[in-house]
């Protein structure tokens, strides 16, 4: 089985969207050579809203990247840049990343929050995202 990681960060102001790109690129960054991952892709939508989805061969392995390098340093800066924060994962049968229709739909049913200094009113209510899924784009990956 392989675990599914998704997340969706709303960045709380355009004036910490340079800090969190800049974090954004060395995470995915990270992502794409850590071992034991399988897939990684990345949507932007309008709003300052940025998901994240990976694979990950075994969940050891998703913990591990979690817990280091620019990710680690990302996650401490996460509570103040953003006013939404929130996760879901699951295990699957093989590796193909999740649609992002799908993503949304397993936030909605399965998502959990995370803690933000200054939640926004749609984290306030408890809720991981909103019912519709905004159009978005994809970012490139970097180069390797």
């Amino acid at each position: 089985m392989y675990t599914v990681s998704i997340t969706r960060l709303r960045v709380r102001s355009i004036f910490y969207m340079p800090m969190f790109l800049l974090h954004a690129m060395r995470t995915m960054t990270q992502a794409q050579k850590a071992d034991g991952v399988a897939g990684v892709e990345t949507r932007f939508e309008k709003n300052n809203v940025v998901w994240t989805k990976t694979v990950w061969n075994e969940e050891s392995a998703m913990k591990k990247y979690r817990g280091s390098g620019a990710h680690q340093i990302a996650m401490r800066m996460l509570s103040e840049m953003c006013n939404e924060a929130s996760v879901a994962r699951w295990q699957q049968e093989d590796t193909n990343l999740p649609t992002w229709e799908e993503a949304h739909r397993r936030m909605l049913i399965e998502g959990k929050l995370s803690k933000v200094k200054h939640p926004s009113p749609l984290q306030v209510s408890g809720l991981t995202a909103p019912d519709t899924m905004q159009a978005g784009f994809k970012m490139p990956a970097p180069p390797m």
